[in-house]
């Protein structure tokens, strides 16, 4: 069964245009900084009765040990349900968790006893909902059981400092050091999704990237831009 789709921007202009909800990306300016950075963007596809369960986890597997880790070092992700999702077929996650630092989670299932941690919570939305978690908190989903689909349009997003400078990856892209020319080509798709959802909502007022100011005329959403696009996430700013 199909799972997870990566790259989901080159693939859906409906991904494109939920990307460039200028309320979604004045949250990640506010909590991030004007110079935000994308992180990757994905598909997770449900299928009743038969999507496969993720583990728990953490998402971050760099800056653990940094002198500044906080609770936005490895940045957010932002999740919008096409169907809604309940206990019983989508995320479960434990709160303030990403509070805690790189937390031993194996320990914390055999004090518990299961994989059922008590802590935890489920992520209940209504289809159309968007919802928001920490990459640092620990979360999870078990098997659908249930007789609904679940699908949830992911997409993430980094504080500059967080990547800038960084060697890493080896999970989401190939090993990389995520210098600004790295950090400029792979934003490049804030700027084509601005452009792509402009082109739809004629009557809405588009959000303005900071570091694009000015440069606007580079990221028009044409057939140059879609040709351009291709394998866009094999750049992804995974930390």
């Amino acid at each position: 069964m199909v799972q997870v789709i990566s790259g989901s921007l080159q693939f859906s202009e409906a991904c494109l245009r939920v990307y460039a909800h200028p309320g979604l990306l004045g949250v990640a300016q506010a909590l991030n900084g004007t110079d935000f950075t994308p992180f990757n963007e994905v598909v997770w596809i449900k299928q009743p009765g038969l999507g496969g369960s993720v583990a728990w986890h953490q998402d971050g597997w760099t800056h653990w040990d940094h002198p500044e880790l906080d609770e936005g070092t490895h940045g957010f992700n932002f999740m919008a349900q096409l169907y809604g999702c309940d206990a019983t077929n989508g995320l479960w996650v434990v709160p303030g968790s990403h509070r805690m630092g790189q937390v031993d989670i194996k320990a914390m299932c055999l004090a518990a006893g299961s994989d059922r941690l008590g802590d935890a919570v489920p992520m209940v939305c209504d289809p159309g909902d968007i919802a928001i978690t920490s990459r640092q908190a620990i979360h999870d989903s078990f098997a659908n059981t249930s007789e609904r689909p679940r699908v949830t349009v992911n997409f993430g997003f980094h504080r500059r400092r967080s990547v800038h400078g960084v060697r890493s990856g080896g999970v989401h892209n190939p090993i990389s050091l995520y210098d600004d020319a790295y950090i400029a080509e792979r934003s490049r798709v804030i700027g084509w999704a601005i452009d792509a959802r402009a082109e739809r909502f004629g009557d809405e007022t588009s959000f303005v990237y900071a570091p694009n100011v000015g440069r606007e005329h580079e990221f028009v959403w044409d057939d140059a831009a879609r040709e351009a696009i291709k394998d866009y996430n094999l750049k992804d700013l995974g930390i």
